[in-house]
């Protein structure tokens, strides 16, 4: 739906109609419209909320009509502007998804409930906000896990990249916002411009499916995984010789190609190892260590022939 000054089309996730009860049927009964926007992964439109109030404010047959806004994370909204203009009866809410599951705790449980209650938690909608022992436990071992990625991406590993990629590996592609994000810590390297580039790091944990797609994926399942990644952007410059080139790397043992058919992906070649398979081994930080080396010898091995069959594109470091 679109008022005439819109310039998109809006599509609320729900709109409820709240009808008085006690009140006389043979009249009309007056009535209350509350529409739910929900955000969990997805970014919001132009001036999408404004949109939704101007659409409230032209639904005349209505008493209240409240603009719930409800995400997961923290996303603060001007309700003045928002509401700019409007008629007195509308009104807009903002509410966060752990509120709403709380209520469900103190609510009698049904069917209806549970299911909603069981999919909130699946998708991190029920997070709770009080510590637990593990919680604990895990916070005290942050320092010590930040030594262990300076550790074993540092000194040899970094040099190995450093020569692979023909420049520098900045300090800062180390980043908290990647481990908030997308439960990764890496390094990456830039193989010609930005089009070409190659990420070392760990995965921490399970990535939201409402992240995009071109988020690479690392399957951990119940442990962490360290993985290398050689990855080409949409639009990269002479993408399909480079994805030509991932499929070949593809074809030895322990790589893995993903959205190499893909134009609109982000293609690339992967190599993963469970940080599980490695306890048995005496010396941990030694073997991711040795992971990460004898992944980028692989990858040079294959990229020299590739980057002198084609000079012309802006190879780092020359």
């Amino acid at each position: 739906m679109a008022l005439d000054e819109h310039g998109s089309g809006s599509r609320p996730d729900l709109i409820v109609e709240v009808h008085h009860a006690g009140e006389d049927a043979e009249l009309e009964s007056p009535k209350d419209v509350v529409m739910i926007e929900s955000k969990i992964g997805t970014w919001e439109g132009p001036e999408q909320l404004r949109r939704y109030a101007e659409h409230l404010n032209e639904m005349m047959h209505f008493g209240s009509k409240t603009l719930l806004y409800v995400t997961r994370g923290y996303d603060p909204k001007n309700k003045e502007e928002i509401l700019s203009g409007m008629g007195e009866n509308v009104r807009f809410e903002q509410l966060r998804w752990h509120d709403f599951y709380r209520f469900l705790l103190t609510v009698e449980k049904d069917a209806l409930v549970e299911e909603v209650m069981a999919f909130m938690e699946e998708q991190g909608m029920a997070r709770s906000y009080r510590f637990s022992p593990t919680d604990l436990i895990a916070l005290s071992g942050v320092p010590r896990a930040f030594e262990i990625f300076d550790e074993t991406l540092g000194g040899e590993v970094r040099a190995e990249l450093e020569s692979f990629a023909g420049n520098k590996v900045r300090r800062e592609t180390h980043s908290i916002w990647e481990m908030r994000t997308f439960q990764r810590y890496l390094t990456r390297a830039f193989l010609h411009g930005h089009d070409l580039f190659c990420d070392l790091g760990y995965q921490l944990g399970k990535i939201d499916e409402s992240a995009p797609a071109s988020i690479l994926r690392i399957p951990v399942d119940g442990y962490s995984a360290v993985f290398v990644d050689l990855g080409a952007q949409p639009g990269a410059v002479a993408r399909e010789t480079s994805v030509a080139a991932m499929k070949k790397i593809a074809l030895n043992e322990g790589w893995e190609a993903y959205d190499v058919d893909n134009p609109a992906g982000w293609a690339g070649v992967r190599r993963v190892r469970s940080i599980a398979s490695m306890l048995p081994e005496e010396d941990h930080v030694a073997t991711v260590q040795r992971f990460f080396v004898e992944s980028i010898h692989q990858l040079r091995a294959e990229l020299m022939a590739f980057k002198k069959e084609h000079p012309d594109l802006p190879w780092a470091g020359g």
